[in-house]
This record gives structure tokens, C-alpha cells and sequence, in this order.
């Protein structure tokens, strides 16, 4: 059920799920931002050891099991991956977006001790990481509109998921994208080869707009192109509305950001607060 069914604005993806709710990139998270009403979720991929696309953005283990698995995730299989404890302690973001070091510094930005101490409060609970095979399964099975943008972290990733997309109903509620030129052009030989999944949209991770980028862009036939905050104006979004590309804002998690998000024609966004930024929407946009 939409909680937001009033909300009006560019499209919330929330980044790696809801995470004030759930560590990031886990089933807990996603379930929690479609239940909250996100119009997206954003998340990751890589490779485990034997080859299987599994859910998550670090290279390695360290950071989500608080340093008691450090290997990479290249080096573990997927059983090894998704029996991993992720522990909620430590694991959740304050709902508040952190606050600038100065003024003007946009997204250069720190805690402050009250929310330092709740992120490291006290949470008994644990989670795993899944599969994305596992993912899509479980997302069949979800009554929702929410749109899900895949971002491939490492090569080989879009070969891997790539027979999963074929076989999946979920393919029209599914962009896969990455900042990666070479997965980008792995991406566009495979399906060169065999045929895009029906349904499925594409996109990049571009984060500023350049000839390189835009050559790119023409070719490849994307749906969205991913930008970062201060890196783009309205004039940049015309032009990819020009060439049938829509953007999607990279993060920005600041109110000055986002009074921006509400004038330039972006589609979308991706957002660690999506609670904090829906309750500055609706009451005042200060």
C-alpha cells in the first residue's frame, strides 16, 4: 500500500532500499521503501566467486559484517554471501540527512553526535544478503508499481543476471544500468547478441554530461541517465528529453538540492532519506 498516494514530486528511489528500516541491500530494506510508498529502489550487483549475481555494493565484506568477514565478495561463494549475519546495529542511517560542514558545501557533509549515537544504538536483529535471482523471485510475488534500478558494479554482472531478465516478470518494472563503460558496453554487445529482455529499460550512470557521454548516449538507446547534484541544470535535462533520455539525479541529500529537484525536470532521484525529504515536500520545502 502507497503511503504517498498524494505525493506529486520527481520519483523516490530509495538508494539500496530504505535504510533508517534495514541494513542497505537487503530484502528488509526493499520491502520497507515499498511499504513506505517509494516510487523506486535502487540496487547493486556483483559476482560471487562461482559466478552468481548477488545483491550488494562493497567489493568486499568488511563494512556489513563490521569487519568479521573481510574477504572480497569475488573470493566467496554464494552460499558463503548470503549466509553471512548482517546485523541491523550500526547498519541503519538517522532519519535526519546529515548537516554541512560550512555553508555552500552541498553534499560534503558530517553526523552530528545525537545521530552518530542512534546509528549506533543498540539493535539485536540481523538480516542476510540474497541473490538477485532470490530478489526477483521474491519481488513476483509483491503487489507494487515500484520501479527497481539495478546498477552493476563489476563485469560480468549483466551476462550473469542477463538469463535471469529473460525468464522474469518483472522485466517492465526493471532499469539496469552502471557507471562502468565496459559494463555498459557488455550490457549492450549481450543483448546485441540475444535480444533485450521485453520490457527492460537501460540506462548509464554519468554523473556529469560530456561529448564522450553523449556519443553514448545516442548510441545506446537509453531510458535514464544518472547526474549529479550541482553537476546539471534545466539545460541538460532539455537536452535529454530532446534525445527521448531521462534523468534521474544521483543522491543530492540536502534541501537545497532538493527546492532543485522540483524545478529542473528530473524524472527521478535516488535518496538515502526518503522519509525526511517526503515530510520537507509536504510541509514547506524550507
Amino acid at each position: 500500500m502507497n503511503k504517498n498516494s498524494n505525493y506529486c514530486g520527481p520519483m523516490r528511489f530509495a538508494h539500496r532500499g530504505l535504510v533508517q528500516r534495514a541494513p542497505e541491500n537487503t530484502i528488509d530494506a526493499f520491502a520497507a521503501a515499498i511499504e513506505y510508498g517509494c516510487e523506486g529502489i535502487e540496487l547493486d550487483v556483483r559476482l560471487s566467486k562461482d559466478g552468481v549475481a548477488i545483491v550488494v555494493h562493497d567489493g568486499n565484506m568488511t563494512r556489513m559484517t563490521d569487519g568479521k568477514i573481510t574477504a572480497e565478495i569475488s573470493e566467496l561463494t554464494a552460499a558463503e554471501l548470503t549466509a553471512a549475519e548482517i546485523p541491523y546495529a550500526g547498519h541503519l542511517l538517522p532519519y535526519h540527512p546529515p548537516v554541512p560542514y560550512s555553508e555552500g558545501e552541498g553534499s560534503s557533509r558530517t553526523f552530528t553526535p545525537e545521530e552518530i549515537e542512534y546509528f549506533r544504538a543498540v539493535d539485536t536483529r540481523k538480516t542476510h544478503l540474497s541473490t538477485f535471482a532470490e530478489f526477483d523471485r521474491w519481488f513476483a510475488g509483491v503487489d507494487t508499481d515500484t520501479v527497481i534500478e539495478i546498477e552493476l558494479c563489476a563485469p560480468g554482472t549483466f551476462r550473469a543476471i542477463y538469463p535471469i531478465l529473460q525468464a522474469s516478470p518483472n522485466c517492465a518494472r526493471y532499469i539496469v544500468f552502471s557507471g562502468h563503460w565496459d559494463i555498459l558496453e557488455e550490457m549492450l554487445d549481450t543483448m546485441a547478441q540475444g535480444g533485450r529482455p521485453e520490457g527492460l529499460r537501460i540506462g548509464a550512470n554519468f554523473r556529469r554530461l560530456d561529448e564522450k557521454n553523449l556519443a553514448m548516449i545516442a548510441r545506446a538507446g537509453f531510458y535514464e541517465v544518472g547526474l549529479n547534484d550541482r553537476w546539471f541544470d534545466e539545460t541538460d535535462v532539455a537536452k535529454l528529453r530532446e534525445m527521448g533520455v531521462k534523468v534521474f539525479s544521483n543522491l543530492g541529500d540536502y534541501p537545497e538540492w532538493w527546492r532543485t529537484l522540483q524545478t529542473v525536470g528530473v524524472e527521478g532521484f535516488k535518496t538515502n532519506y526518503a522519509e525526511a525529504y517526503t515530510d520537507w515536500y509536504r510541509y514547506g520545502k524550507k
